[in-house]
């Protein structure tokens, strides 16, 4: 392994405790919104995005580092796509990034959300054709790191308001810090960072997009992804383990054919956007790719309604409802 992959592996491992430890999850952040009246895992997901956009432009400015984003072009599958996403993950009880914090919180049986995903990019061809499946991209010319002073600008917003959290909330020792739940700003904060210096010294890389190279026979540094994919369910285990107080959840408890279900029409979703909340979410949307931001939009509708039918009295019969 080269010293960039060993490096990577490392700050990946530590973003999958951070996605543990926040409890990172679309449909928890919409849950809490519509359930619970709180937006903070929302806004913490806002956060991210102008960290990353943030950081990747300073990392351009003093580097001359330039990202390789692909840019899809938007049509009707976009649409699509994003929603069968969306709908796979209240299904699921939780999306891609979600399904590593429930891992790593002990709840196995959404490994089989995983392979679900494997299998609706293997299946997603013979569903809705070979044609809607296949995508193909550009280099993208325009990003929010072709506008400095407005990434920058952000940054400085995100960087001010966290500094005035920390400074008036009450402090916590390193020890606590280590083993209990953090603030999901500060969750996402970790991920963001971690994010961009790992973009840097190995490139830009979700899980999601390494099981759907592999569904079409890619061979694109497979090996080397594989590591950083374990590295992220094992930061997430190990996030999870060290955890005292409440274990972190979900609206749903996890069951084997449910999460098989979800994550297969995840990965249908997956291979029609292109693309799933983890690329979407730490790259797409921060370098405001027209195509990530459409996928997401229409992902946020069904995972919405689905929420709101979750906890409505026609979700009574799901009895596996928690949280």
């Amino acid at each position: 392994m080269s010293v960039a992959l060993l490096a990577a592996v490392a700050l990946v491992f530590v973003m999958g405790m951070a996605v543990q430890r926040g409890n990172t999850c679309t449909v928890v952040a919409f849950d809490d919104l519509l359930h619970r009246r709180s937006a903070e895992r929302l806004l913490a997901i806002a956060y991210c995005w102008l960290w990353v956009a943030g950081g990747l432009t300073l990392l351009t400015l003093a580097t001359g580092f330039t990202v390789d984003a692909q840019l899809f072009p938007v049509t009707v599958w976009s649409v699509i796509g994003g929603l069968i996403l969306g709908i796979g993950a209240v299904v699921n009880g939780a999306c891609t990034v979600g399904t590593v914090a429930r891992i790593g919180s002990g709840e196995y049986a959404y490994g089989l959300t995983v392979v679900g995903f494997f299998l609706g990019c293997i299946l997603a061809p013979y569903v809705v054709g070979r044609t809607a499946t296949s995508h193909t991209g550009s280099k993208a010319t325009t990003t929010s790191v072709d506008h400095p002073m407005i990434a920058l600008f952000g940054l400085a917003v995100v960087l001010g308001l966290t500094a005035r959290r920390l400074a008036t909330h009450e402090r916590e020792s390193f020890r606590d810090f280590l083993h209990k739940a953090w603030d999901p700003r500060t969750a996402l904060m970790i991920v963001a960072v971690l994010f961009v210096t790992v973009v840097h010294i190995y490139g830009a890389w979700a899980y999601t997009d390494l099981l759907g190279d592999v569904a079409k026979g890619i061979d694109k540094q497979v090996v080397a992804r594989f590591a950083l994919f374990a590295a992220l369910l094992a930061g997430a285990i190990v996030g999870g383990r060290t955890l005292r107080g409440s274990r972190l959840i979900g609206p749903l408890a996890p069951r084997a054919i449910r999460c098989t279900l979800g994550g297969t029409l995840m990965g249908i979703g997956f291979s029609l956007a292109p693309g799933a909340f983890d690329g979407m979410t730490l790259l797409g949307q921060p370098l405001l790719l027209p195509f990530a931001w459409v996928v997401m939009g229409a992902s946020y509708l069904t995972v919405v309604l689905g929420v709101l039918y979750l906890r409505s009295g026609f979700g009574s019969w799901i009895t596996t409802r928690r949280g």
